[in-house]
């Protein structure tokens, strides 16, 4: 399956000179938390989340007019829409990410591709996998499981220490439940 078969093409993106506040009340507007930021041509040369907006800005009091490339990630992580989907899982598992920036053969911003992507179309195993991986991080709480003065854990891969007091090399076994509540659920033994 190709990245292009299964990512969001409908994809709202601003340019770097664009305030904080507007992009905010894109994201608002849109009812999306991640926006691609692009160069005059199209191209991704940085993201900003919802997130950014409140750890990069709001909480260091930055004045809200000021331009979106002033808290955006950068460089950014993109993918080529006719790239494999194993590649995406492998990027956004390298890089912890929930969503990739897919790009047509321009380099352009074709679309999105999300962890909720890959869940809904990889199959059952692979998704769990890469879900856990990119999402351990937050499944350690609170500053990423360093006490308050400690650096904060960042890229890290699952510890060997984490491994071990689990009993498995490096993925627990769980189960996945899913679906829609009016409808039915799903439920996908680990």
């Amino acid at each position: 399956m190709k990245c292009g078969d299964i990512m969001s093409k409908n994809v709202e993106s601003v340019r770097e000179q664009v305030t904080i506040t507007a992009a905010a009340a894109l994201m608002a507007d849109s009812g999306v938390g991640f926006l691609p930021i692009c160069d005059e041509a199209g191209r991704a040369i940085g993201v900003v989340t919802d997130r950014d907006v409140v750890t990069r800005a709001v909480a260091r009091k930055l004045p809200l007019d000021a331009p979106v490339h002033s808290i955006m990630s950068a460089p950014v992580v993109t993918c080529p829409a006719a790239a494999d989907l194993e590649l995406a899982e492998s990027l956004m598992v390298d890089e912890r990410l929930l969503r990739l920036v897919i790009t047509d053969r321009d380099d352009r911003v074709a679309g999105v591709l999300s962890l909720a992507d890959v869940i809904e179309h990889a199959s059952g195993r692979a998704a769990l996998r890469t879900a856990q991986a990119i999402l351990w991080r937050d499944a350690l709480g609170p500053r990423g499981g360093a006490a308050p003065g400690e650096p904060l854990l960042k890229d890290e891969p699952i510890s060997d220490e984490h491994a071990a007091r689990e009993g498995v090399d490096g993925a627990r076994s769980s189960v996945f439940t899913g679906g829609h509540w009016s409808t039915d659920t799903k439920e996908f033994p680990g």
